[in-house]
């Protein structure tokens, strides 16, 4: 019977020679029995998971046969939830778990498919292995990865291959910008001692550092309770129990019984006073998730402790970014705090699209309705951190290719950020993209119709296709090249003559005239935009509007007359992400 081998939780990493490092994923521990005849998911408490999660057991089948010689094998993993490569989401996998009727499971394993992230095995070829080193246990498991051509990582794919490293300083980046939920770092040498707890694996947790005000102690849990201020009241942040030393605990529960009031037999309440520090991995409706107590903060009155205190404890912004003025409005009812807080939630997702491309950004210092300015070169009282590539002129271009360089430029009111479409690199595109622009938000059904049909043809042709919104009236039709497998003019010919089909087939709804005055009421179909120096609209870049709106990747099956793009904003769009995902995921080499 299998028992997992459990790593150790510790503060610090161990930073000598033979360890690896691997992220830690936050979804259900599982073990993966697979032999000829049959295929099942074990929980780490022996419960079968095998019809909670059919898409990896179908997957399986289906790609048993590039394995059979190697059955049977027994591989350990984590069965997850994924919102980015490195970080997943506990609660939907948890709520996964609790469907019962096969129709629901059939339906969630389509809307939000599960991944199991293998990282060990135990049997292979009907042997028992786990007397071997890990190393020599992983070359199996990536043969085995090999054989299933899941060397490299893709989305919504349900068996994936976790990424070792040989660096925590590596590993300890890529997890700070995902908020991944911790590390576990693994002795090459060791055997896999099944069903122990070992000092041969061990996890750091990445926690996040919030602040509360302490408001009850229940004597019979001895746990407190911790409030935060919003709107004139104190509302529950959450409960903490451990991490307190026996004097400190002493000395609150004393304070607690001298000025507060026994409320019940067990609960002493107390008026907000003592504030304290609280490492945990999340905290939402009135909860905290794993909390620790971490200090006392004799810094702060319990008024202090806001709402936004935690939202910006729980965003885990660099230490090198400092937010300015963040009550400033830069979209109505949308503070400066509140973007970069937005920009801080998609940087996993936004990054990779603005990585090693020539930035443009327009700033609206103070909120949309004010001035405004283009910026693509690097202004003399940026910090060092931020890279840049040489321009015209003698003027250095910015790109981003990091989080704090983004929330830098988020703190100072960049809120449209535009790319190239190829990267500092390369001479050739990387990407197609057909910009859909509709005169105005009446016609917006012109661009829906205009991306079906861009679709068709270019799928014809063997290219992949994605959509977004243009995060204004329009709709933008993306289409991932082959690293030079196409020039400039190449694409432009071929862009050109899907454009002429359209506005052939339809003169009345389509147009490629630049001037608008000439356009009427139709819809006009840029490609001349996509040449050298040019650039398009970030995905998940906001752009400058009244409602604060987002350029937003779309899924095909969204691309319909009942879509709206103004319901893709700052606000709903990371909630957005985290319930259905993101679907530029999904493109060849993200």
């Amino acid at each position: 019977m299998w028992k997992p081998m459990i790593p150790t939780l510790v503060d610090e990493p161990p930073l000598k020679k033979n360890w690896i490092f691997e992220t830690k994923y936050d979804g259900f521990r599982c073990g993966l029995s697979w032999t000829s005849e049959d295929i099942k998911l074990i929980s780490r408490n022996q419960k079968d998971l095998t019809e909670n999660f059919p898409e990896v057991v179908e997957w399986c089948k289906s790609q048993q046969h590039k394995i059979e010689d190697l059955l049977p094998l027994f591989i350990d993993g984590e069965i997850v939830i994924l919102r980015t490569e490195f970080q997943a989401i506990f609660d939907l996998v948890q709520q996964r778990g609790r469907i019962k009727t096969k129709k629901k499971i059939n339906q969630a394993k389509q809307n939000r498919p599960a991944t199991f992230m293998a990282f060990d095995l135990i049997h292979y070829q009907n042997h028992d292995i786990s007397n071997q080193s890990l190393r020599d246990r992983r070359k199996k498991l990536e043969q085995i990865s090999q054989h299933l051509q899941t060397e490299n990582f893709a989305f919504r794919r349900p068996f994936n291959l976790v990424q070792q490293f040989n660096q925590y300083d590596e590993i300890h980046g890529v997890i700070k910008l995902h908020q991944a939920e911790g590390i576990v770092a693994k002795k090459t040498s060791s055997p896999y001692s099944n069903g122990k707890r070992t000092n041969d694996w061990v996890k750091i947790k990445n926690y996040r550092m919030v602040q509360g005000a302490i408001t009850n102690w229940n004597a019979n849990n001895d746990y407190f309770e911790v409030a935060y201020f919003n709107e004139d009241q104190f509302n529950t942040l959450g409960k903490v129990k451990n991490g307190f030393k026996e004097k400190d605990k002493k000395t609150l529960i004393t304070f607690i019984q001298e000025h507060g009031e026994q409320t019940s037999s067990s609960l002493w309440s107390v008026h907000p006073s003592a504030c304290i520090d609280i490492k945990c991995l999340d905290a939402k409706d009135g909860e905290l998730r794993e909390p620790f107590f971490h200090q006392f903060r004799f810094d702060l009155e319990p008024d202090d402790v806001t709402k936004d205190l935690v939202r910006e404890g729980l965003a885990q912004l660099p230490k090198e970014i400092e937010l300015s003025k963040p009550d400033k409005e830069l979209f109505p009812h949308t503070t400066k705090r509140d973007y970069v807080l937005y920009l801080r939630e998609v940087a996993p997702i936004l990054l990779p699209r603005l990585q090693d491309k020539r930035l443009t950004m327009i700033r609206y210092p103070d909120g949309i309705d004010e001035h405004s300015f283009y910026q693509k070169h690097l202004p003399d009282y940026a910090p060092d951190y931020i890279q840049t590539v040489p321009g015209d002129e003698d003027e250095e271009d910015i790109l981003c290719q990091d989080l704090k360089s983004l929330l830098w430029f988020g703190n100072h009111a960049a809120l449209e950020f535009h790319v190239p479409f190829q990267t500092i690199h390369s001479s050739y595109p990387d990407e197609m993209v057909f910009d859909l622009d509709p005169p105005s938000l009446n016609e917006f059904s012109l661009a829906i119709v205009a991306a079906q049909l861009i679709k068709e043809m270019c799928e014809h042709k063997g290219f992949k296709t994605f959509a977004k919104t243009s995060g204004k009236t329009g709709l933008q039709v993306h289409i991932p090249l082959e690293p030079e497998s196409m020039t400039f003019d190449e694409t432009r010919e071929f862009m050109e003559a899907v454009a002429n089909v359209l506005v052939t087939k339809y003169p009345n709804d389509y147009t490629i005239e630049r001037l608008k005055k000439n356009r009427g009421n139709r819809l006009y179909v840029d490609y001349i935009q996509h040449a050298p120096g040019k650039t398009i609209v970030a995905p998940y870049s906001p752009r400058a509007t009244r409602h604060a709106s987002v350029a937003t990747p779309l899924y095909w099956d969204e691309v319909t007359e009942q879509l709206d793009p103004t319901n893709f904003t700052i606000h709903s769009v990371p909630e957005r992400i985290k319930r259905i995902g993101c679907p530029f995921l999904q493109m060849p080499n993200s």
